[in-house]
């Protein structure tokens, strides 16, 4: 008998195991522990159960066998925390894009034929460069819809006439990247002007999840023993990514942050590489 629960959005849908599985395995829980955690949610599901109360099982579960692995199970909360830190998620996405061989930046405004923008990133990779309009959502519930499309499109036909009246740097593509879904109309639309769409779900093939995952492209937010105080630290001192904690040593983390502790450097080190061993 299928049990229903709760989304984020309010929709209602059919309890399905095998999704608490692969958000496991794309965690890089093995397929024991896939298969424990599965059994034991699958026992705690009840009708009207939310995704959020799925998600803390999840994660509570995957924490007191691997923290590593619950860390990177924790990649959307993750991502979300970024928000409150003040730190912008375009300049997330900048530094994933450089990390793919982009030679990618925060430009100035920009002058279109009618008017100036406001870009959030242009990457460039093969001659060909990329504007791209970077949509944060602190609610994962809040898709985006076919307005926000609709604008991103514009202002790339308006920077592609100003570029062409050398106004403008030469623009070729148009993407729009969010850390939420998109809706139904703003796929359909942004396929038929062949916009690179990405978000968290989409395209089904790579979403953004993969891109991340696929080069341990974590936030710093990921470690489940930051405080939102050390990792505002921890940022404003450099640390953007796990890998840049992982690669640095107790002293230039001090000399770079305010954190004094010398012991939890070390521990939030060496957790930095757990979560980079999959």
């Amino acid at each position: 008998m299928s049990v229903t629960i709760i989304k984020s959005t309010g929709e209602k849908a059919s309890f399905d195991i095998e999704k608490v599985k692969n958000t496991c395995r794309r965690a890089g829980a093995g397929g024991p522990l896939c298969d424990q955690v599965a059994k034991t949610v699958e026992t705690s599901v009840k009708e009207g159960t939310t995704t959020k109360e799925i998600y803390n099982l999840v994660f509570d579960l995957l924490k007191k066998e691997s923290p590593a692995v619950a860390a990177r199970y924790s990649l959307r909360d993750a991502i979300l925390k970024l928000g409150p830190l003040g730190f912008d998620f375009e300049k997330y996405i900048a530094r994933l894009l450089i990390a793919y061989g982009y030679q990618a930046e925060l430009p100035p405004i920009l002058q279109g034929a009618c008017i100036t923008h406001e870009v959030d990133v242009l990457a460039t990779k093969d001659n060909r460069t990329a504007m791209m309009e970077c949509k944060f959502r602190h609610d994962i519930g809040i898709f985006i819809g076919i307005k926000d499309t609709m604008a991103t499109w514009a202002r790339f036909l308006d920077l592609v006439d100003g570029a062409a009246a050398n106004k403008a740097p030469h623009i070729d593509e148009c993407w729009l990247v969010t850390n939420s879904r998109f809706s139904h109309d703003a796929i359909q639309y942004g396929h038929c002007k062949n916009m690179v769409m990405l978000s968290w779900t989409h395209p089904k093939e790579r979403p953004l999840p993969a891109w991340i995952d696929d080069l341990s492209l974590y936030p710093i937010t990921i470690l489940p023993a930051l405080g939102h105080e050390m990792a505002g630290q921890l940022i404003q001192g450099g640390f953007i990514l796990v890998q840049d904690l992982a690669q640095a040593d107790v002293g230039v983390v001090q000399a770079k942050t305010n954190i004094s502790d010398k012991k939890l450097i070390a521990d939030l080190i060496s957790l930095a590489k757990q979560v980079l061993q999959k």
